[in-house]
């Protein structure tokens, strides 16, 4: 073979088929007029994977089910400065796309508004994943005030993977049920997991084969804590932002323990309930090396910012981006 371009047909289609990412299927049927002849011509929509509950789950319907979100970093290429944008895509239970907000879960239908449009030239843009989020979403049956009732839930997982073509797969969270549990989908039924650090944790995900319940960035594990010299501190939410501080550590495999660091390397850290994720300074202009975006806690409902070397958080609307 000569040349990428004299692939057979029937092995460009099998590829083709095989790709889960939208804008990756973009780049591939871009390489040449032949990959586009013989590839999918539009993304295919993949429909959500099922764990249905088990019975003992308690007031709960089988329809549970995995939706998945990716943040993709784009970053112009056209323009010096480069401009760049940070978006987010749902993947729907029926495989359809939504554009979500990107530090929480709600799409332009549920925030009752529309989401600015954006017309991207991919021929001259650069767009890379960061990070996927799953989250488990099922119908919980209760007794409200006027009588029995239902609503919909979702809950953040920890997600793996099993197989290149995702059928197969592994999901860990809490869920409705008394504690962890794990869904196998080769076995269809989730397992009890024991726990040392108590049955309810407040995020889940996975790194390096293994589930942890800590955020993740880059190729290290890192545990994010919150800070002040008093609890009074801690409780006072102009107090906290004006004297709290973050702590970073990054997990050591060999020696089970936690080493705190004196920065983020450099990079500057998006933290949320259902996920996280860290870029270089250089593609999200406006954010100083070693900062963490967080969602506001005690009494801030926007964001706030904190930067290693500084005393206090600030909210993000105060940063000029430019």
């Amino acid at each position: 073979m000569s040349g990428w371009s004299e692939f057979p047909p029937e092995i460009i289609h099998m590829i083709s088929l095989r790709i889960d990412n939208p804008f990756d299927l973009i780049h591939f049927r871009s390489v040449c007029s032949w990959w586009r002849s013989c590839s999918f011509q539009t993304f295919r929509p993949i429909p959500s994977l099922r764990c249905p509950l088990p019975p003992d789950a308690g007031g709960c319907g089988d329809d549970c089910h995995i939706l998945r979100s990716r943040v993709y970093l784009v970053t112009s290429l056209s323009h010096d400065p480069p401009p760049f944008w940070l978006f987010k895509l749902q993947e729907e239970e029926n495989g359809a796309l939504a554009l979500q907000s990107l530090l929480n879960r709600r799409t332009s239908s549920q925030q009752g508004v529309p989401y600015p449009s954006l017309l991207i030239d991919f021929l001259n843009s650069q767009v890379i994943e960061l990070v996927q989020e799953h989250v488990a979403c099922y119908t919980y049956w209760c007794d409200l005030f006027d009588g029995p009732g239902s609503y919909k839930c979702e809950q953040p997982i920890g997600f793996m993977r099993l197989d290149g073509e995702n059928k197969e797969f592994m999901a860990l969270g809490r869920l409705s049920f008394q504690g962890l549990r794990m869904y196998r989908s080769f076995e269809d039924r989730w397992t009890e997991i024991e726990t040392t650090s108590g049955p309810f944790p407040d995020g889940i995900t996975w790194f390096d084969g293994q589930f942890y319940v800590i955020d993740t960035a880059e190729d290290k594990l890192l545990l994010v804590e919150m800070c002040t010299r008093n609890l009074e501190e801690y409780r006072g939410p102009h107090l906290l932002a004006e004297k709290g501080w973050l702590e970073v550590s990054e997990l050591n495999e060999e020696r089970n323990d936690w080493i705190q660091m004196d920065d983020v390397g450099g990079r500057v850290l998006f933290l949320d309930d259902h996920f996280s994720l860290s870029c270089l300074p250089n593609q999200v202009p406006g954010f100083k090396p070693n900062s963490i975006i967080f969602k506001g806690v005690l009494g801030y409902y926007g964001h706030q910012v904190f930067e290693f070397g500084e005393q206090g958080f600030i909210l993000l609307g105060d940063i000029v981006i430019l």
